[in-house]
């Protein structure tokens, strides 16, 4: 664990249940160093401030031609869920941008995983944080990456249906190896040639928190969960991350 970072990964096989992440820095964290690379095996959590804010998922127009498309009503998984289209797909990963990305209380929503699509990468530019309040979850194996740099809440009726794992991040942009920043906060598409895996997060000035508050957050045996913010806090939180430590 890179310790100038003050990354404190949650174990995935012990019962610690209250790490916390304060004041990361201004600059890159490298997603190999903490284990995010390849199998993405990360994991720290955080705190919800609840405020009112409407369900909303509101795609932007920044990937042009290839917008994310939500599509409500459809059944997955035997209940009625939004499913989350669209993107632009370059190699094994898709990317989706939102001006807004809220999940209400009771709502299910669930991001399409296409064939060869290991990564899914998800960035709001927006000026609001994201409020998680129902399931989360991809319909399929992928990696699943959230970014708000104005900061994400899961309260306590959250919880994620993913097979991969998930990284949720108040980070700017998810850096690459070809130099391609992913942002939120200067957003453009991904450019049409080879993007492999994202090798770091890069974070503003001021990075908004990660809050969980009360809820139950779980991933499946051998995955890793991440919550990285300005402020990463726990309070009355369950987390169920089978696995080892990071």
């Amino acid at each position: 664990i890179p310790q100038p970072h003050k990354t404190n990964p949650l174990s995935s096989s012990d019962d610690n249940t209250n790490p916390l992440i304060q004041n990361l820095p201004r600059d890159t964290i490298s997603l190999m160093e903490l284990g995010l690379v390849g199998l993405l095996e990360v994991s720290s959590l955080c705190l919800l401030i609840a405020s009112p804010t409407l369900a909303q998922i509101i795609p932007d127009s920044t990937l042009g031609d290839e917008n994310s498309q939500v599509t409500p009503n459809q059944t997955i998984r035997g209940a009625v869920a939004d499913l989350i289209e669209g993107g632009a797909i370059r190699d094994s990963n898709l990317f989706h941008s939102f001006l807004e990305f809220n999940v209400g209380n009771g709502q299910r929503v669930y991001f399409a995983n296409p064939d060869g699509i290991t990564n899914i990468l998800t960035r709001v530019t927006g000026s609001t944080f994201s409020q998680i309040l129902g399931t989360l979850g991809v319909n399929g194996s992928a990696n699943l990456f959230l970014l708000n740099p104005n900061g994400i809440n899961f309260g306590a009726n959250a919880s994620l249906d993913v097979a991969g794992s998930f990284v949720a991040s108040t980070a700017d942009s998810a850096v690459f190896d070809n130099g391609f920043n992913f942002s939120a906060s200067d957003p453009n598409a991904p450019p049409l040639l080879t993007i492999n895996i994202p090798t770091g997060l890069q974070y503003g000035s001021n990075p908004g928190p990660v809050n969980v508050i009360g809820a139950t957050l779980g991933i499946q045996t051998g995955q890793t969960m991440a919550l990285l913010g300005g402020e990463v806090n726990l309070n009355g939180a369950t987390l169920e991350v089978p696995g080892k430590w990071n």
